[in-house]
């Protein structure tokens, strides 16, 4: 274990508002902060007159034993913001979100095992490069005070200390104790299961969207979901199936809820940038069902076949065996080949207002598909048997947005969405729920579009705040990432706020503050991939590298708040 420790930065100059700043006891529980992964967080401190460079900056930083991927989660406790940060050397550490001291910490590598060398799997997955721990966001279910992960990990012993075979690799779910992150409800459980004539094996999969919890009143169930390693085959080349596992949340030990997208082929994994997989109802009190966008893979459905790769999949609580609709692109045999894959970005939905509740969704293809959640549209053929293709599809709305392609998930705030192309601005796109004269087809209304004016790399982690509809309180807020994190020269992430009310002419959204205008004070680590920034009762938590390891194998958290610190 390494030693903790924390820069204090500007803490000494911190001021901390304790009533003011806990006010609201916002939890983040999830990634995105709830299952429609709209990204918005209930925020009553920090407005837009507020986050400057004079009164806004880094507060602390906490430095771990692996890399922070997955997003940091959040508990109100003894008026505290409590802050559960996952690492990639299987670790879970607690730590006081307001002095980032740390208050309890757990490694879950068990005797003779190490987090996964992601050399030793395939040799691609260099984006999360050099260990594979604890990817996909956690969840965090607090009447029953536990947070839900999963862990990757390798035995060191015996054969497997030369011979790296599919044995030698596996997945556990784990169930901790909030307070004393202690194992409980029979945790942890290997994971594994069979779909069809389809078997899952730890081996070339990776757990990297966020987990899900949904409530049931017969079995409260946690949701898991894997695709290929990076790396581990291309179109063609045996890539392995997309899973979904649901696991009793009391009981992990019994059997689980199993479903592969592609059990008569290959592909369909579950990439999602990380994204959790999204849940709620698909019609005016409907059941919940819940979504999810598979990568490149095999296609069969539209001829009798079980194979969903390149799709929007709506699938039943209980995994039922057909899935209760989809949507895929007619270019699908063309976007297969060229690693177009529909779901390289997350599924947002649309809050629930009219008679028609939507989805959506945007892949590499530049593509933004809007499915309507009861009938998400499935699959019409192109009109041509060539590439590129040509055709109509039949869901809702489609346009071709950016051509750069999309590896990110969207916020929704106020009848506007933003979203983020990769090496492209931020755009902001008028929403029109229901549908409204002036967005035909909608609900996406494709004119009066307004972007950031800085550019973006890889898919930046979007969040927005506000204080409900208190005007001068939205926030958005956008990290930007790094799509290599391992590499030579890894760089300093970049946070960002904006101004998600007003727009100035020509169409830009206007910035508030950024952390380079004071780059010593407001220094943050080392940029991952995917980095989604957490906002909670007055702070702002980002989970990056350690930027003092030239190895780029340990962790941070940056905390973000209000403070009279000069700036630097």
């Amino acid at each position: 274990m390494m030693n903790f420790a924390y820069r204090l930065g500007a803490f000494s100059a911190f001021i901390f508002l304790a009533t003011g700043v806990m006010s609201s006891q916002t939890n983040v529980v999830t990634w995105h902060n709830n299952n429609l992964r709209n990204g918005l967080s209930l925020e009553t401190v920090l407005n837009q007159s507020n986050v400057n460079p004079t009164q806004f900056g880094r507060i602390c930083s906490a430095e771990f034993d692996g890399q922070v991927f997955a997003q940091p989660l959040v508990v109100v406790t003894g008026g505290k913001n409590i802050v559960y940060v996952a690492t990639m050397n299987d670790s879970v550490y607690s730590v006081d979100g307001t002095n980032c001291n740390q208050i309890n910490h757990v490694s879950l590598l068990q005797s003779g095992e190490q987090a996964v060398p992601c050399d030793l799997v395939g040799g691609g997955c260099s984006p999360i490069k050099p260990t594979i721990g604890i990817l996909g966001t956690p969840v965090i279910e607090t009447s029953s005070n536990t947070i839900y992960l999963v862990t990757e990990t390798e035995l060191t012993t015996g054969t497997c200390a030369t011979v790296h075979a599919n044995s030698c690799f596996v997945h556990r779910l784990h169930a901790l104790d909030l307070t004393t992150l202690a194992e409980k409800f029979s945790g942890p459980v290997a994971i594994s299961g069979t779909y069809q004539t389809a078997a899952f094996t730890s081996k070339n999969h990776i757990q990297r969207p966020g987990l899900l919890f949904l409530p049931n009143a017969s079995q409260n169930t946690v949701y898991v979901a894997f695709s290929a390693m990076d790396g581990s085959g291309a179109p063609g080349v045996s890539v392995p199936h997309g899973w979904l596992f649901g696991f009793q949340a009391n009981n992990l030990a019994a059997a689980p809820l199993v479903w592969s997208s592609t059990p008569a082929g290959e592909g369909g994994g579950m990439w999602m940038s990380g994204a959790g997989l999204a849940a709620g109802p698909d019609a005016p009190g409907g059941s919940n069902y819940i979504y999810v966008g598979t990568g490149d893979g095999d296609f069969t459905v539209n001829t009798g076949g079980s194979d969903y790769g390149d799709s929007f999949v709506k699938l039943a609580t209980n995994l039922t065996t057909v899935p209760n609709g989809y949507f895929t692109p007619y270019g699908q045999a063309c976007m297969n080949p060229e690693d177009e894959d529909f779901g390289s970005g997350g599924v947002l939905l649309f809050p629930d207002i009219g008679s028609t509740f939507y989805a959506v969704a945007a892949g590499k293809d530049g593509n933004l598909y809007v499915m309507n959640r009861a009938n998400p549209g499935g699959y019409t053929s192109p009109t041509n048997s060539t590439c590129p293709a040509t055709g109509t599809n039949a869901n809702q709305e489609y346009f071709l947005a950016d051509s750069h392609g999309y590896w990110t998930t969207p916020v929704y705030w106020d009848s506007s969405l933003f979203y983020a192309p990769m090496y492209a601005p931020i755009s902001k796109y008028p929403v029109s729920l229901p549908n409204a004269a002036g967005c035909n087809p909608g609900p996406i209304c494709q004119n009066n579009t307004a972007r950031t004016q800085a550019v973006f790399d890889y898919g930046p982690g979007l969040s927005i705040s506000s204080s409900g509809a208190t005007a001068g309180t939205a926030i958005l807020w956008a990290v930007n990432g790094n799509g290599w994190p391992s590499a030579a020269a890894p760089r300093e992430a970049v946070l960002y706020a904006y101004d998600a009310e007003h727009v100035t002419s020509p169409h830009t959204i206007p910035e508030l503050w950024n952390n380079t205008s004071c780059p010593t004070r407001d220094q943050a680590g080392n940029a991952t991939k995917f980095v989604v920034p957490t906002i909670a009762n007055g702070f702002v938590y980002l989970g990056t590298m350690n930027p003092n390891d030239p190895t780029n194998t340990q962790g941070e958290l940056d905390v973000f708040g209000l403070t009279s610190a000069a700036c630097n």
